[in-house]
């Protein structure tokens, strides 16, 4: 095939421009750090270092392996499934060295906005008669408000890409009643993210409903079974993947939990403003927000470049059919909790899947561009711009009111920037539709260059909401290069991502959502919770000895033990020690959870440090008689953190190596003992003494062992819970889907 042939298919196209739109966008931030690109906030934050320790803990353990970088340490599949284990970019990454991808992410990202537009073209071209429509459509689906706004989320494009799949093998299988490209892309959503992908069921049960059901009951039926077959099989081809995390999300506290019909009818104000807001004007940076609030960390965006929702409502009002029904069902969802978060099984779903939403809108917008009615479009602008005048009244009256103490205007100029881009959007778009012949090429440049303004703005607005300056962050990436811990026995005590993932050393990371669920019981000891941020380690005394914090960073000389210095371009830093207990001591009491709970917060970890703490359920005759009960009033707080600390570290084990597959040291103690190891427990974990399994009593999320008196051989080996069953599935689910490939083949050689 000639090259100018290849170039002219509608997907190659799209490919091409969404890929230049997004290098003119990226191209800047990359040039100015020198191919080393940083964004702002989770970016710099997650995305960059969990990409970084995935490709090592991948290395170092395996697909069923134990990440001591995620938190305290966590099953390699359950920290990072929701980030990018399944994803394709992120294994295209694995082809270059793992501290590379700050140098790569930009042009990674440059490939997702390209297929992004690749797979939603595939798409819609089955619903327009000339396939540069599909094209014009791609680019707006690609750049819509959803995708600028979740820049900051490197790893939702990944859904973003992969959805359209989904929907061309529905169709494909009402069409042709040919079901195994339907199959392959549930198993390629599932696989790539399990919580995008429960969403995006939830959608196509919708989007079948509207589109496909039938008033005969009896081909009803069989297109719901026949349908439901296909998702069990999907599901079953990614149950490696799927079944160790849903059997992590179900014992995760953090999962949302239904809250009763009448309280999710409505919202708050703030919210419903914010919602409409989103819905009606170009999207806004997280970190850096015009109206409402200061910051929103959910994934409001819908706007579509120039268009808006113009098209939309144009469409709305000329057609009443399954796409306008999807339509308004999703837009009036957006407004009522009760159908939003059904999206994901009632975790806050935080508009997240407005990228399905999305979709809908680019298809609605270029179909009516592809058969015009002038009345339509001019009586949606007037919608359009009405519903924009009214918001900016609304805005105004309660802000002028202080509505529930809250100042509701935060930066004028941006806001109304926002509101004059929109409404021109709005008039440009009647316009064009207005005239006789609309022009393609004219329409499509604009459109273009509307997505790469506004893409360029939200990446500078992100940037220069950065809490980190770029030379502060590479400086702490190149240290990270370097950093190895004297010993494996003990931990970093620095809550940063970034320095523990890339340095691939056991830390105190604590910006994670995905973190064992035992860390969440450890935590629960102190009385803390929260959604996405980890326990800060250093805010009770004595809680960052218990843990093993022994190594810290100074970025100045000070007083102390140096252990080693790295020079970077900003100054010297040094990697310091301190006192702490080793992550496996000798402990011959115990505390009850109760005893534990009436001490103070502050005084908890100090308690640690004295006794193992167990629940009452955990108390056997044999411990009773083994180890002494302390209650609270028993323990000496008056003995210094320090004394704790060397009395600990006088009952380590020794020559303690640890790596992807778990633990491994050895034990001499003078008469039987128990021994604490602050890891988080799961059952993933299997304990031996010189090759005999031992059983694990979980101490308040970690871990106690009893050790015969002698020299012995201790090790912990980690497999992933639900790994094994996952296989099994999965390898029935590859032989069924092959099988029926084959008969599909055969049938149709007849």
């Amino acid at each position: 095939m000639k090259v100018k042939e290849w170039i002219k298919r509608d997907y190659v196209q799209s490919f091409l421009i969404c890929f230049m739109i997004a290098c003119l966008a990226l191209l800047p931030l990359v040039i100015k750090g020198k191919g080393f690109f940083v964004l702002t906030n989770d970016f710099n934050d997650q995305q960059i270092p969990f990409t970084i320790g995935l490709h090592k803990d991948l290395l170092d353990g395996g697909f069923s392996g134990f990440s001591w970088d995620v938190d305290l340490g966590t099953s390699t599949i359950q920290a990072y499934s929701f980030y990018e284990l399944g994803g394709p970019f992120f294994w295209l990454s694995m082809l270059f060295p793992a501290n590379a991808f700050p140098y790569i992410v930009a042009w990674l990202f440059m490939l997702k906005f390209a297929f992004a537009g690749v797979t939603s073209c595939l798409y819609l071209r089955r619903f327009v008669n000339e396939s540069k429509w599909a094209v014009l459509g791609s680019v707006l689906y690609a750049f819509s408000g959803f995708s600028i706004i979740n820049m900051l989320f490197y790893h939702f494009h990944d859904a973003i890409v992969f959805f359209p799949l989904m929907l061309i093998g529905l169709e494909i299988f009402k069409e042709k009643n040919d079901c195994r490209f339907f199959v392959f892309t549930i198993f390629l959503n599932c696989f790539i993210n399990y919580f995008f992908f429960i969403g995006e069921v939830v959608f196509l049960v919708i989007y079948y409903l509207f589109r496909f059901a039938s008033k005969d009951i009896k081909t009803l039926v069989t297109d719901i079974f026949k349908c439901i077959g296909c998702g069990v099989l999907g599901v079953a081809m990614a149950a490696f993947m799927f079944i160790p995390n849903i059997l992590f999300v179900t014992g995760n506290p953090r999962t949302g939990q239904f809250s009763g019909f009448l309280s999710m009818l409505k919202t708050t104000l703030p919210d419903y403003m914010y919602i409409l807001k989103s819905l009606l004007l170009p999207a806004e940076t997280m970190t850096s927000v015009s109206v409402i609030s200061e910051q929103n960390f959910s994934s409001h965006g819908m706007y579509m470049p120039l268009f808006g929702l113009v098209l939309v409502l144009a469409y709305i009002i000329k057609k009443r059919d399954w796409l306008s029904r999807i339509i308004i069902f999703c837009t009036v969802a957006s407004f009522i909790p009760l159908l939003s978060d059904l999206f994901y099984m009632y975790s806050a779903a935080q508009m997240r899947w407005w990228y399905m939403f999305s979709l809908m809108v680019a298809l609605a917008s270029v179909m009516m561009l592809e058969e015009p009615d002038v009345k339509a479009t001019k009586t949606g602008t007037i919608i359009y711009i009405a519903a924009i005048a009214v918001f900016v009244i609304a805005i105004n009256i309660l802000n002028v009111l202080n509505a529930q103490g809250n100042t509701w205007i935060l930066r004028g100029v941006r806001f109304y920037t926002l509101v004059a881009l929109a409404i021109i959007g709005a008039l440009v778009t009647n316009y064009i539709v207005s005239k006789q012949n609309i022009s393609y090429k004219n329409v499509f440049t604009n459109v273009c260059i509307v997505s790469l303004g506004l893409m360029l703005c939200t990446t500078y607005i992100y940037k220069t909401c950065d809490w980190m300056g770029y030379q502060a962050y590479k400086q702490k990436y190149d240290i990270a290069k370097e950093l190895e811990l004297p010993s494996q026995q003990y931990r970093l005590n620095n809550t940063m991502n970034l320095i523990s993932m890339e340095a691939h050393v056991a830390g105190f990371t604590n910006q994670t959502s995905t973190n064992a669920n035992s860390i969440i019981e450890f935590e629960d000891l102190f009385d803390y919770y929260h959604n996405v941020a980890g326990m800060p380690k250093n805010d009770i005394p004595g809680l960052a000895a218990l843990l093993g914090g022994k190594y810290y960073l100074m970025y100045e000389e000070s007083a102390g033990t140096v252990v080693d210095e790295y020079d970077t371009d900003l100054s010297k830093a040094y990697l310091m020690e301190t006192g702490a207990c080793p992550i496996g001591f000798a402990v011959d009491s115990y505390i009850t959870l109760d005893e534990l709970k009436s001490l103070p917060v502050n005084q908890r970890a100090i308690a640690l440090m004295d006794s193992a703490v167990l629940a009452e359920d955990d108390i056997t005759e044999e411990i009773k008689t083994d180890l002494v009960e302390t209650k609270a009033g028993d323990i000496n707080f008056e003995k210094s953190i320090d004394e704790y600390v060397v009395d600990n570290t006088y009952g380590s084990v020794l020559g303690f190596t640890k790596d992807g597959h778990g633990m491994k040291c050895v034990t001499g103690y003078d008469k039987d003992t128990y021994v604490y190891f602050s890891v988080p427990y799961d059952e993933g974990w299997t304990a031996t003494i010189d090759g005999i399994k031992t059983d694990i009593i979980k101490s308040g999320g970690m871990m106690l062992i009893k050790v015969p008196s002698g020299n012995h051989n201790i090790e912990f080996s980690y497999c992933t819970p639900g790994l094994k069953l996952g296989l099994i599935v999965a390898a029935i689910g590859w032989i069924s889907f092959i099988g029926m490939i084959i008969i599909f083949k055969k049938k149709k050689g007849q």
